[in-house]
């Protein structure tokens, strides 16, 4: 559907660094991010099941079965008599089925050797040896979740999928993956590192450094937010594996040989030190039956006590350590680009309940206006605000508790430490107030009731790291029991969070003070360190090794281009896709004149409200000013109530009240677009009338007069917004060369893209506080009325008839202005090109053409060609050939289409190969087979057919008025898609330019852009 559209934000494989902590995961990842942190003895009311504890299943013995009532599941814990290899299988209701195989890996170098063996194993295997089956399954499946992900410990290969024959091929390929890889040294060569001839058929030219780890890990630390976090774990916990860096240094990686890779393997991938994951409602026997009998059942137990990680020795006295970091060209001003944070080591991971109740008092220490931590360091605005490492972390052996500040001077360093001291003792003093703890416990409760369509991916990645050190994974999840035993210890002494204060936080001397400031020199000192490690490696070569190196860039090249058989490789058919999803019934009231979209659906006794306000009448300096909007009116408070308790009031009876700018395009012939402002929230059923009161409250009486809190919320809101440009580059990237195409999509760009940071930069220089709360509260006072709103309401069917009652009476008194316009027209740009310059080492490259909108004919094939294009051309060529970590081309609802690259080593090169794709597919035309189409179709479908949670069902309807009758048409039209439409289309669309189009770089800078490009180029510093 439409919202599986939508720009990706994640590529197939992520970075190599999972943080998981309480505010991570909305839904039901919150919830099992709760269930890895505590555990309590019970007592369980025997139940009838299949399996009983004790028997012999395939080589299994069953060893635990548990009930858990809190997820509606039965957890079945087997061992392996042969391996000792454990087997976690959860049974649960869900058509979402899950599967993992994890390994405990503790590297002692910074060279990256689990992540890069983590890509290398997903190269080719003994049963399946081609190249890269990982990526080429991608489009042989309708997998909703494939990947692979390297933590600071272990190592997992995770993937979901709601057919169960694409089950069991996928379970086939990573259990090949994982105990058969080929680790051949030439996809070392490509997914590592390797010394290369910048001419390939040159061996007198330059050599360089290439590799897909080498450039992706370049990538991850341009991002100063990730150099900081990296930097607190390793100094944190130095003693052991955390000392180092698991997804690799890359000034570290080209030390990384192809056999000490190999032996890492041989040590770290055994069957006794596996774990496998197993989540879902398909025949669990099968999953036993093949694992023992292709991989378990001829091997060996071995003692598996070399990949544990012993605690943490607890320091004498605190420490501190400074680092610099890359100058920031889109953060704050030079002085105010500093960070700084204090980690408090806390208790070992497998102590559960205490986990768990220092993660709730993190909590109630950091989040919203009525903490502590807020109170003291965030109102009194002298920084950025929370910086990305604040949280509890229980992702490693030891818990360590984290606050921090982004954006503040220098001397600001002395002022938080202060307050940090002061916190700490005041709070110990006063005390907790009840109704924070309350309504921190209640939103816990609430995302236990809330369902989440990748529930069982979710409770995977929260248990990781438990499962990981040997903590009780399945106690971990009974976390209503963990609820109630902390109520009854907060009950039975009054001064239980605060003794935990005194414990972990005043007599803690494992106190680690990070602090991090820019250095102009930064990039430079990296490419000088770089390029010497370089001459390093060359000055060592002797002639016999430079041979091999040409020999060895020429044999990777042939084989990046050569064609393989992959009939060896299993696919799905027709008849295994044919049936689109069965959605629920979606009805159509009109309710005092307000159009109300009502989907009658299994909610676990949950309401879920969404409310959209047509904005698209506001000017054009209010539109500008939306997504700030959005951002601080329910941060502000009420006239009835100051934003403390408001706060208090939101989060104990819901699960907060969201705001979100809407942004669409017709889909129908992409003339026109319209806006909207968007309220989401959701309520226990008993908390209805309250959620639908609490949101009238807030539309209708929104304040915003505390000038001095609305100029904090505002710089915060900059400072945020203005992370993580790096780590999402090519979104950024596709939203630029958008904005060259139609003036629609520049409007988006300024509302969320690079453009609108500057726009908020500037607007705050030139506009004073009051100014800007006076356009708020007109935005407002004209956007809140039930004129311009559209509402959509999920509950269950018993239900529905008394949400109705509390939603008539919550429109009642809304109030009723004059309608605004529909939407605005639409109009194409002028081709034009940008490039941001950035002070990082890696670029991401975008270029975008409009095409067709998404209920054209045309639309689902060049949907399907877009898949084609990604992974026959973009991902060999951009990807393996070239170094980038990634690439692809997508085409949104809006018609536009688009190519990207991520973390790419080239600007220029990658552009001259995005402008090819009509050549390549001219080469290749005559190589089209029903094989390749319907492997592209697959490609699709995994985002049509991927689940939505309770609470979404009818949102393509609500927000782009794209029916269920009309969702299925389009699924049967991409599965009718023929190779002479596909043909007409690429001759249709992409055999002359563009009449619109536009290229966006966001990297370093590059003299000779418009000398390689034959274009000219903006270009924004």
């Amino acid at each position: 559907m439409l919202t599986r559209l939508q720009w990706l934000r994640a590529l197939p494989r992520p970075a190599a660094s999972l943080r998981r902590n309480i505010k991570s995961f909305p839904g039901a990842k919150v919830e099992s991010e709760q269930a890895l942190q505590g555990a309590m003895p019970h007592v369980m009311a025997e139940r009838k099941y299949k399996y009983s504890e004790g028997k012999i299943y395939n080589g299994f013995e069953c060893e635990r079965i548990e009930y858990i009532p809190d997820f509606e599941l039965t957890s079945c814990t087997l061992r392996h008599l042969g391996t000792g290899t454990e087997f976690w299988y959860i049974d649960r209701n869900d058509a979402n089925n899950v599967f993992s195989i994890n390994f405990r890996t503790t590297p002692f170098d910074s060279t990256g050797m689990p992540h890069i063996l983590e890509h290398l194993a997903l190269c080719g295997s003994k049963n399946f040896p081609i190249r890269d089956p990982f990526f080429k399954m991608l489009n042989r499946s309708v997998a909703t979740f494939m990947n692979a992900m390297t933590g600071p410990d272990y190592t997992l290969y995770p993937f979901s999928t709601m057919n169960e024959v694409d089950f069991r091929n996928l379970q086939k390929i990573y259990l090949d993956a994982v105990f058969r890889p080929n680790l051949a040294h030439l996809d070392f060569l490509q997914e590592g590192w390797r010394l290369e001839h910048k001419d390939l058929s040159n061996r007198e030219s330059e050599f360089i450094i290439k590799g897909v780890v080498y450039n992706e890990m370049k990538g991850v630390f341009s991002e100063n937010s990730q150099v900081f976090v990296q930097n607190l774990l390793n100094n944190m916990l130095p003693d052991h594996t955390y000392g180092y860096v698991a997804g690799g240094n890359p000034l570290e990686i080209p030390k990384l040989t192809h056999t000490d890779l190999v032996e890492f393997h041989r040590k770290y991938y055994h069957p006794s030190n596996a774990r496998i994951f197993c989540y879902g409602s398909f025949d669990l026997m099968k999953s036993l039956a093949y694992v023992d009998k292709e991989y378990l059942s001829k091997g060996e137990r071995i003692d598996n006590s070399y990949s544990r990680i012993p605690k943490q020795v607890r320091w004498s006295q605190p420490r501190n350590v400074h680092i610099p970091s890359r100058l920031d060209s889109m953060g704050a001003s030079f002085d105010r680009q500093n960070q700084i944070a204090i980690g408090l080591l806390m208790c070992d991971a497998t102590d559960i309940q205490e986990s768990f109740e220092l993660n709730v008092l993190s909590e109630i220490l950091i989040r919203g206006p009525n903490s502590a931590f807020y109170k003291s360091m965030i109102e009194p605005n002298f920084s950025g605000g929370y910086n990305q490492s604040t949280g509890y972390a229980a992702d490693c052996k030891d818990t360590y508790f984290v606050v921090g500040l982004q954006d503040l001077k220098v001397e600001d360093f002395k002022q938080f430490n202060e307050l940090f001291d002061s916190t700490v003792h005041k709070t110990i003093e006063d005390g907790f107030e009840s109704q924070h703890i309350e309504s921190v416990l209640h939103n816990l409760e609430l995302s236990l009731k809330h369902q989440s369509p990748h529930f069982g991916n979710a409770l995977l990645f929260n248990s990781t790291s438990l499962w990981n050190h040997d903590g009780d994974v399945v106690s971990s999840l009974r976390v209503s029991e963990m609820i109630a035993k902390l109520r009854r210890n907060l009950q039975n002494n009054s001064n239980y969070f605060q003794e935990k204060m005194q414990k972990y936080f005043t007599n803690n001397t494992h106190k680690l003070t990070l602090t991090m400031s820019p250095d102009e020199c930064y990039e430079l000192n990296f490419k000088r360190a770089e390029s010497d490690m370089l001459k390093q490696k060359v000055n060592a070569l002797d002639a016999n090794m430079k041979t091999e190196i040409y020999e060895n860039g020429i044999r990777l090249e042939t084989s990046q281009k050569s064609r393989e058989n992959l009939d060896v490789l299993p696919c799905l058919s027709l008849s295994d896709v044919k049936e689109p999803p069965k959605l629920p019934t979606i009805e159509m009231q009109t309710i005092q004149n307000v159009s109300t979209q009502l989907c009658k659906v299994p909610t676990n006794e949950i309401t879920y409200l969404k409310c959209l306000f047509n904005i698209t009448g506001l000017s054009t300096d209010e539109i500008m000013l939306v997504p700030l909007f959005c951002n601080v009116i329910n941060d502000m408070g009420t006239t009835n109530h100051n934003f403390r308790e408001f706060d208090k009031l939101v989060l104990s009876k819901t699960a907060g009240i969201d705001f979100k700018l809407n942004f669409v395009e017709n889909v129908e012939d992409a003339k026109s677009y319209k806006m909207g402002l968007m309220i989401t929230t959701h309520a226990l059923d008993k908390n209805v009338p309250d959620m639908f009161a609490l949101t009238q409250e807030l539309l209708l009486n929104f304040k915003l007069e505390d000038t001095d809190r609305l100029k904090m919320l505002i710089e915060n809101y900059i400072s945020n917004i203005s992370v993580g440009i790096a780590s999402s580059g090519h979104l950024y990237a596709m939203l630029s060369s958008a904005a060259l195409v139609s003036d629609a999509a520049k409007l988006k760009s300024q509302l969320s893209g690079m453009d609108h940071i500057d726009f908020m930069k500037k607007y705050v220089q030139q506009n004073k506080t009051e100014q800007i709360r006076d356009k708020l509260k007109n935005i407002g006072s004209k956007v809140f009325n039930k004129t311009n709103l559209t509402v959509a309401i999920n509950t269950s069917e018993a239900f529905q008839p008394t949400a109705l009652e509390h939603y008539a009476a919550f429109l009642e008194k809304l109030p009723t202005l004059e309608k605004t316009k529909e939407n605005s027209k639409l109009s194409l740009l002028e081709p034009s090109c940008q490039h941001y310059i950035m002070n990082i080492p890696v670029n991401y490259c975008a270029k975008t053409f409009f095409a067709v909108p998404y209920l054209h004919k045309d639309h689902p094939v060049l949907r399907v060609l877009a898949k084609l294009i990604s992974s026959k051309y973009l991902l060999p060529v951009v990807r393996e050939q070239n170094g980038a970590y990634g690439a692809g081309a997508k085409i949104g609802s809006d018609g536009l289409f688009g190519f990207f690259s991520y973390r790419d080593p080239h600007s220029t090169k990658t552009l001259d190969a995005f402008d090819k794709t009509y050549e390549w597919l001219q080469t290749e035309s005559n190589k089209l087979d029903l094989q390749t189409l319907f492997e592209a179709k697959l490609g699709v479908l995994q985002q049509l057919d991927s689940p939505i949670a309770p609470g979404n069902i009818g949102i393509d309807n609500f927000l782009y008025n794209v029916s269920q009758d009309m969702f299925v048409k389009y699924r049967s039209r991409v599965l009718s898609v023929t190779i002479d439409e596909l043909r007409s289309v690429i001759d249709k669309y992409f055999k002359e330019d563009p009449k619109n189009f536009g290229k966006c770089i966001l990297g370093p800078s590059n003299d000779k852009l418009e000398e390689k490009t034959k274009l000219k180029w903006k270009v924004i510093t």
